[in-house]
Formats: C-alpha cells, sequence, structure tokens
C-alpha cells in the first residue's frame, strides 16, 4: 500500500511538471501568448496610416469583391466597396474585433458592407435565399506576409486578403476616382458588349473576352477555339485603382494576364501580363463565338429573376409564366413560383431546371430534368425525364411553360442585349412559336 502511494505521489509530480512546462512557453503561459497575439493583429490593424485594401472573393456564385477599411483603436472601421458605382460613393461606418475563437479572428460584428454578400433575403441584394452569395462576416487571420494580411470565412471559407494602402491609394478610394472607374468600366462593357484581344502569337486570330461587372457573377474569361475545340482561360475580378484585378491570374497560351488597366480620359480597356505589357481590348459589332457552342462549358446556367417582366421576355412568355404562378398560388399549397435556373451540361448533355417556390417564408426547389440534342444549325430539342416530389405537385400548373413550350418545341439560344443596362443575356427563342422567348442572366 505503501509503495502504491510513493508511486501515485511521484506521477504527481511529473504531471504537475508537464503542466508547468506546457504553459511556460518562453516564459509565458498561453493566455498570455493569445494576448500578445491579439494584440499584435489589432495593431498592425490600426498602425496601418493609410488603411487597407481588401480582396474578397465568395464561395456560391464565385465573385471578386474590392472594399477600403480604415480600422481605429475604438473599434470601429470605415468601408468602401466596389459592388456598383452608387455604392462606391458609400462611406459605411461599423464596428469589428479582433479575438481568439479558437484562432486569432476579424469579426465584423455589426451590419455593414460587407454584410450585403450573405443577407439572406433575395430582395435585399439579389443573392441566394438564406445565404446570400457565398459570404462571411467572421474571418480566420491564417498568416501576414510583409504588408499582407491573409484570412479564411469561418463559415462559408471566403477568401479576404487585407494589403496596406498607400497614400495615393487612401486618396483614389475615399473620392469619387473609385466610383468613376467603376462607372467608366461598366458604361464600356455595356456599350461593346462584344470584346476580344488579338492572339500574341499571331496577332491575328480573335480570342472573345467575357467580362461581367455584376456584383452577382463579376466574371471574366479568355474564349477560343482550336481544331474545333472550345478553350476557356477564366477566372473572377473586383475593381482596383488600376482598373481591376484578377483574383487568380489567367493564363492564355504564353501570357499570364494578372490585371486590367482602364483608360478614362482615351475610355480603352487593357489587359496587362505579369510582366506589366498591356494588351488592348479591342470591339466588334457581333459575337465572336455563338452562343449555342458556349452554353454547357463557358456558360453553364441561365437563370430568370423573380419578376413580372424582363428584357428579351416576350408577351407571350409573360402571359404564361403569369398563368403558372397564378395556378400555384391558387392551387391549394399558397406556393410563390420565383426564380427559374436552367443548368446546361454540355458533357452529359442534359439540361436541369430549377424553379424555387416559396410557402410564405419557406423555401423549395421544384427540379426538372432533361436530356438534349443539338441539331447542326445549334437549335435544341429537350426531352422531358422527370421531377422531383416538388416539381411534380407542380405540375399542372407549370404546364403553360413545360408540357406546351419546353417539353415540346425546339429552341435556339443567342445572346441577347439589356437595352437598358447593356448586359449581355441569353435568350431561348421557340422554332414553333417565334412569339414565345424569354432571356436570363449567364453565368
Amino acid at each position: 500500500m505503501k509503495k502504491i502511494f510513493i508511486i501515485g505521489f511521484f506521477a504527481l509530480l511529473i504531471i504537475q511538471a508537464c503542466k508547468k512546462d506546457q504553459e511556460l512557453i518562453d516564459g509565458k503561459r498561453p493566455e498570455e501568448r493569445v494576448a500578445e497575439n491579439l494584440e499584435k493583429y489589432r495593431n498592425e490593424l490600426t498602425s496601418s496610416p493609410n488603411g487597407w485594401v481588401a480582396y474578397l472573393g465568395t464561395t456560391l456564385v464565385g465573385g471578386g469583391y474590392n472594399f477600403y477599411m480604415s480600422f481605429d483603436k475604438n473599434n470601429r472601421v470605415v468601408m468602401r466597396a466596389d459592388y456598383n458605382s452608387d455604392v462606391a460613393l458609400e462611406t459605411i461606418e461599423s464596428t469589428y474585433r479582433v479575438k481568439q475563437v479558437l484562432a486569432p479572428s476579424l469579426i465584423f460584428d455589426t451590419y455593414t458592407l460587407l454584410h450585403r454578400l450573405q443577407d439572406p433575403d433575395p430582395g435585399s441584394f439579389d443573392g441566394d435565399y438564406s445565404v446570400g452569395y457565398g459570404s462571411d462576416f467572421e474571418f480566420e487571420i491564417r498568416e501576414q506576409v510583409g504588408d499582407t494580411l491573409k484570412l479564411i470565412g469561418k463559415k462559408r471559407k471566403a477568401p479576404l486578403i487585407l494589403v496596406k494602402a498607400t497614400a495615393d491609394q487612401k486618396a483614389f478610394y475615399t473620392s469619387d476616382k473609385f466610383s468613376d472607374n467603376i462607372e467608366g468600366i461598366s458604361t464600356f462593357l455595356a456599350d461593346n458588349p462584344f470584346t476580344y484581344i488579338l492572339d500574341p502569337k499571331d496577332n491575328t486570330k480573335k480570342i472573345q473576352v467575357s467580362m461581367s461587372p455584376d456584383v452577382r457573377s463579376r466574371s471574366f474569361a479568355l474564349i477560343s477555339t482550336n481544331a474545333g475545340e472550345i478553350i476557356t482561360n477564366s477566372g473572377v475580378f473586383s475593381f482596383s485603382d488600376a482598373g481591376a484585378r484578377l483574383n487568380t491570374p489567367v493564363k492564355q497560351g504564353d501570357v499570364t494576364y494578372t490585371s486590367l488597366s482602364w483608360d478614362n480620359v482615351a475610355e480603352k480597356l487593357y489587359l496587362v501580363s505579369s510582366t506589366g505589357t498591356k494588351v488592348q481590348i479591342l470591339v466588334s459589332n457581333t459575337p465572336i463565338l455563338p452562343l449555342d457552342i458556349l452554353i454547357g462549358s463557358v456558360y453553364s446556367s441561365l437563370t430568370l429573376p423573380n419578376a413580372t417582366q424582363y428584357p428579351g421576355w416576350s408577351a407571350n412568355f409573360v402571359t404564361r409564366r403569369a398563368s403558372a404562378a397564378s395556378a400555384i398560388l391558387t392551387g391549394g399549397y399558397n406556393l410563390r413560383l420565383d426564380m427559374m435556373q436552367f443548368i446546361f451540361n454540355g458533357k452529359a448533355k442534359t439540361l436541369t431546371l430549377n424553379a424555387a417556390i416559396y410557402q410564405n417564408a419557406n423555401g423549395f426547389l421544384a427540379v426538372y430534368s432533361y436530356t438534349y440534342a443539338k441539331a447542326a444549325d445549334g437549335t435544341f430539342k429537350f426531352t422531358y425525364i422527370g421531377a422531383n416530389g416538388n416539381g411534380s405537385l407542380i405540375i399542372p400548373g407549370m404546364n403553360p411553360l413545360l408540357a406546351d413550350r419546353i417539353n415540346a418545341d425546339d429552341f435556339k439560344l443567342d445572346y441577347f442585349i439589356n437595352p437598358t443596362t447593356g448586359a449581355i443575356l441569353g435568350q431561348f427563342i421557340s422554332v414553333q412559336h417565334p412569339d414565345f422567348t424569354f432571356s436570363g442572366a449567364l453565368q
């Protein structure tokens, strides 16, 4: 018994010694090291005299966004964002915290511009129901490299990069120049929907430039063909003081492009390579490549908003959509028809129609599955396969759109230019009923 007691006594001493060693690394306890680490990041955020330029990528729509942020020691942050030229004029102040949540974290804890990207109400900022754009407002600080802080969203894993701003950048982002830059590029793209660069290999072949300044997509792509094969090099962008920043460099052949430069005086847009070489983005009056060969690869979906009318919607489609919406609303379940999304899979030759429906605040998806064949002239024929439970539930109400048109007709797919914004949309045009057309955003 005495032997057991002695062994236990020494074991207790060993445990206590280990615990003491664990606590006193470099002579500091864990809580002391955490406190010092947090204080270090607080000082970093507040000591940058010109604030920070921030780049955020979202995880659902793949958007890229640019912010200017200035942090003070009273846990206040002043922010501007590049969503559009009007928003870029707004200066919004809110609060932030730097605290330990498993790891050092930067938390924006009151509603600000950043929160709009994860607003659960589609009517607020046009994001997806309940999740917005797949953004975050709580970020884990992963590392610091020189003047750059790299963070990752805690919930959606949205990447956030903070770079110390220069005096010139502060002057740019806090003036009307920020808005003017966004307005200039957006207007150029709206006025010139079909753009291209010349292949640097021969300076003759046209490579299509597809660029959308829309908050929902922020997509950028260089599209070309080689022996009938479509080659796409794509990414997302955010606006910057130079013009635009490609969040991930885009490579075309042997050239890597990292940004775009906007000449506000000459109203010209350039691609800028990693070596600093500028290539002018040229304008065409017609599409470089037709939509029917790009759908299902370069563009995977066409999304119709929840609306009674929309550019490119014919009166026939408007009437039939209204009839379907009324039928499912009064069909016993009080369901509201919302946005519709046509998703193409070019390899499998399938089309999936997702129709969002709501019962009060509860959202559901009615899913309709098709295969398709494409004729030599680019005409599509869709063959109906079936529906999920929600889709089957509202089939009678949806028949003015489905059984009478989508399931029965052949369709041409073409570009449609929004006459108000200049945005490039995709449009379905019935061959048998040319008065039945509808359009939506390409993604």
